[in-house]
């Protein structure tokens, strides 16, 4: 056996957490000021009066993604134009300023609660930069705005499954009536410190993102896939500075030698657009798309996050209650019929002629993705014959065969490794339909 020698970055408590759990697909609902100006990204200038709400329904939209399979939900509590979703005491750039429920009302808490009642896990989006804001590129801005308005989302709402955080900040905006450009420098908002404040009102909440101290990161696009042989591990952004790496293509297939563990989390829109527009009807993705995409984020190791979009009544369109219903039934039927499972893969076990067409690899990532290659084979008339092959396992790998086959035994070789791995879990399932696998279903 050929071994790549040396330690390997392992998940920590929470990752490891939510592998015991199977947490791998889930939503982020975006929905707020844009919904109602048919825009993706607000300038800063709206008035709270154009959240033309009149009612919302967060158990509808909680029981179409619960329907659809979703595991937890992410909201977007506060977008780039610094409206916020619940009522704020760091601005007046938020709910309680609009008529919706008197000025009484707060978006987040119903969703929260929603959340809790359908048995969804909750998690929070505010977004760093704020084109409202007067304050935004000053020093008091992280403290006196953004700190405090992620003190008081993960403070007030109960737990918090994910803290979500993007890459989008500075640029021009309203900023308080200034109406120009602000650029800000690479530590402005003091990640390390705002970081321990999540990890101390949040001790168990993931955290996605640019930062080292992330535990889910951005795989490079917004549709929905990392590659095939992707891995968790990933570099710091010193390692990523001293080797000139760390672009979007690397983000989206990792390495095998950076320091950290990072299981990339695949995040696009279910509709062409992250908020809701009217001119989008009829052109969200289908069923067997995103059933094709959940083989290209989860299937190659990652995380599956979809784009929730209510419409202008704060409820999900019936067209995409059905598009995440269907999607559900197609990857239920996918996993429905299990014909063999073993935690041992390595071990030789007999099928006893059991067909099969699809593959589930899970290698124990307790001490990091240690398997650089392996071969499953199976033995048919007598002989053994390599089925599928590939480099990395990591947390799961799915692989959906060109054929049924069938066989008397099966076995799992690893070619490389670390110096040794873990024990490899494998499931086979005979899938009653296939999903067309095209390039556009997944890029």
């Amino acid at each position: 056996m050929l071994k790549a020698e040396g330690r390997r970055p392992h998940p920590g408590r929470i990752l490891l957490e939510r592998f015991r759990q199977g947490l791998e697909l889930y939503g982020i609902v975006h929905f707020g000021l844009n919904t109602f100006t048919d825009r993706e990204w607000g300038y800063g200038d709206e008035a709270p009066a154009q959240f033309a709400l009149t009612s919302f329904d967060a158990d509808q939209m909680v029981r179409g993604c619960r329907d659809g399979g979703l595991q937890g939900l992410i909201m977007v509590c506060k977008h780039h134009d610094g409206f916020c979703l619940w009522p704020s005491a760091t601005t007046c750039h938020t709910i309680a300023h609009a008529s919706f429920q008197g000025g009484r009302g707060d978006l987040v808490r119903e969703v929260a609660e929603s959340c809790r009642k359908f048995g969804l896990r909750f998690g929070v989006y505010v977004s760093p930069w704020d084109r409202n804001s007067a304050l935004y590129g000053t020093p008091a801005y992280v403290t006196e705005v953004f700190q405090a308005q992620l003190r008081e989302v993960l403070s007030g709402y109960g737990p918090v499954f994910e803290m979500w955080f993007d890459g989008a900040n500075g640029g021009d905006g309203y900023y308080g009536g200034a109406r120009e450009t602000r650029r800000i420098p690479a530590d402005y908002y003091r990640w390390e410190e705002t970081i321990a404040m999540v990890r101390q009102l949040q001790p168990d909440c993931a955290i996605f993102g640019d930062a080292d101290a992330a535990e889910l990161r951005w795989p490079g696009n917004e549709s929905g896939f990392c590659a095939p042989e992707c891995r968790a591990t990933f570099w710091t952004k010193a390692e990523a500075a001293v080797q000139g790496r760390g672009d979007r293509e690397d983000k989206g297939r990792g390495c095998r030698d950076g320091s950290r563990f990072c299981q990339p989390e695949c995040d696009f829109p279910l509709r062409p657009g992250w908020f809701y527009h009217a001119a989008e009807e009829g052109r969200g993705r289908t069923p067997e798309q995103l059933l094709a995409i959940y083989l290209s984020s989860v299937g190659h190791g990652g995380a599956m996050n979809i784009g929730i979009a209510p419409d202008r009544q704060g409820r999900l369109c019936p067209a995409d209650v059905a598009t995440l219903a269907k999607f559900q039934v197609l990857r239920q039927g996918m996993f429905s019929r299990r014909v063999f499972s073993s935690s041992d893969a390595e071990a030789a076990t007999a099928l006893g002629g059991q067909p099969f067409n699809v593959v589930v690899l899970r290698e124990d990532v307790a001490e990091g993705e240690r398997i650089d290659g392996y071969r499953l084979q199976i033995q048919a008339d007598g002989a053994w014959r390599d089925v599928l092959s590939g480099e990395s396992i990591g947390v799961k790998r799915i692989r959906l065969l060109p054929a049924v086959v069938s066989a008397t035994a099966i076995r799992l070789l690893v070619t490389a490794d670390a110096g040794g791995h873990g024990r490899v879990g494998l499931d086979l399932y005979l899938a009653g339909s296939e999903p067309q696998m095209t390039t556009d279903d997944h890029r």
